[in-house]
C-alpha cells in the first residue's frame, strides 16, 4: 500500500492497463463470435450457390424462358390430343331427358323389327338393345345422357347387322353404367396422408353382342366395327359352329363309289346319283359373341 501511495502514477497506469486489458478481451471475444456467424453464413451461401450451379437447368432467366416455352408446347399437345379423342367418341348430349331416351329407345326397337322382317333376320321377342329395364320405367335425369349415347352406339352396330342380312341377332347384354348405380357414401378416411390412385383418364363401358351369320357375313360385320364413330376395344371373340358334328358316314355301295370317284355321279350318273351328293362345307352358320368396351374419355382438367 505504501508503494501505491509513493508511486501514484505507476498505480494509475497499472489500473488503466488492467481495465484496458479487460476491455480488449471483451472486444476480442465479441469479434470472434461475429466472425463465427459470418463464417457460417458464408459457408451456407457458398453451398447454396454450388447447389444452384449443379442444377439442370441452371435457374437463369434464359432457362426460365425455355421452360415456360416447353410448358406452352406441352399444353398445346395435350389440347390436340383431347381434340383428337373427342372425335373418336359419340358426343354426350346433356339435354337428353329421361322421357326422350325412353321414347327414342321404343321407336328404335319398332324400326329395327320392321327392318329385320324385311331382311329375314330373326330377333328375340324380348330384344330391347340391352336396355330391358327401361321398357316400363325411365332412368334418372343424371343417367339419361350417358345411356342415350351408349344406346346410339349399340343401335348403329345392330342396325348394320340387320342390313348385312345376318341369320339372327341373338342378344345384347350390358352391365349398368356407373351413373345408373345408386350413389354410395364414401367410407371414413383412416389416413389423411394416404395416396389416392391416379385417374385413368377414361372410363370403360363394356357390353357383349351375339349374332349368327354365314362365315362371309361374320367377317364383313366384324370389319364394320372399324367404321364406328365411337372408340371401341374388342376384348374377346367367341365363335361357335351351329353344326359341330361332322357329316355322317354312309356305308352303302353307291356312297363308297362316290367317295372313291366323287365326279362319277356328276359326269355320267343318273339324276338320283347327282342328288345323293352331300355338301360337306358351306351350309353351317357361325354364332359369334363379341365382348366390347366403349371408352368414355374424361374431360381435361381446367387450366389454372
Amino acid at each position: 500500500m505504501n508503494w501505491l501511495k509513493e508511486n501514484p502514477f505507476l498505480a494509475g497506469l497499472a489500473a488503466i492497463t488492467l481495465v484496458g486489458a479487460g476491455a480488449l478481451g471483451f472486444l476480442i471475444f465479441q469479434a470472434a463470435g461475429a466472425y463465427s456467424l459470418s463464417a457460417e453464413s458464408y459457408t451456407a451461401a457458398v453451398s447454396k450457390l454450388h447447389t444452384l450451379q449443379n442444377k439442370v437447368p441452371f435457374p437463369s432467366q434464359e432457362n426460365l424462358a425455355e421452360i415456360e416455352k416447353g410448358l406452352e408446347n406441352y399444353s398445346a399437345r395435350i389440347q390436340a390430343l383431347q381434340d383428337q379423342l373427342a372425335k373418336m367418341e359419340i358426343p354426350l348430349d346433356t339435354t337428353i331427358t329421361p322421357q326422350q331416351f325412353q321414347d327414342g329407345l321404343r321407336t328404335a326397337v319398332n324400326d329395327l323389327r320392321k327392318a329385320a322382317d324385311a331382311n329375314g333376320v330373326k330377333i328375340p321377342e324380348t330384344f330391347y338393345f340391352g336396355f330391358d329395364e327401361y321398357q316400363s320405367q325411365v332412368p334418372s335425369a343424371q343417367a339419361a345422357p350417358a345411356l342415350y349415347r351408349q344406346f346410339l352406339l349399340i343401335q348403329s352396330i345392330v342396325s348394320r347387322l340387320v342390313d348385312f342380312k345376318v341369320a339372327s341377332v341373338d342378344s345384347v347384354v350390358r352391365p349398368p353404367l356407373p351413373v345408373e348405380l345408386p350413389a354410395q357414401a364414401a367410407p371414413p378416411k383412416k389416413d389423411d396422408k394416404a395416396k389416392k390412385p391416379a385417374a385413368a383418364g377414361f372410363e370403360r363401358l363394356p357390353f357383349s353382342l351375339s349374332f349368327t351369320a354365314e362365315q362371309a357375313k361374320v367377317r364383313v360385320a366384324f370389319n364394320s366395327l372399324l367404321s364406328s364413330e365411337q372408340f371401341l376395344i374388342v376384348r374377346s371373340v367367341s365363335l361357335q359352329n351351329t353344326n359341330p358334328k361332322a357329316p355322317p358316314k354312309v356305308s352303302t355301295e353307291p356312297a363308297a363309289t362316290a367317295a372313291a370317284n366323287p365326279f362319277a355321279a356328276v359326269a355320267g350318273g343318273t339324276e338320283a346319283d347327282k342328288k345323293s351328293l352331300q355338301v360337306i362345307l358351306g351350309r353351317e352358320l357361325v354364332k359369334i359373341t363379341l365382348q366390347l368396351e366403349m371408352l368414355d374419355f374424361a374431360e381435361p382438367p381446367a387450366a389454372k
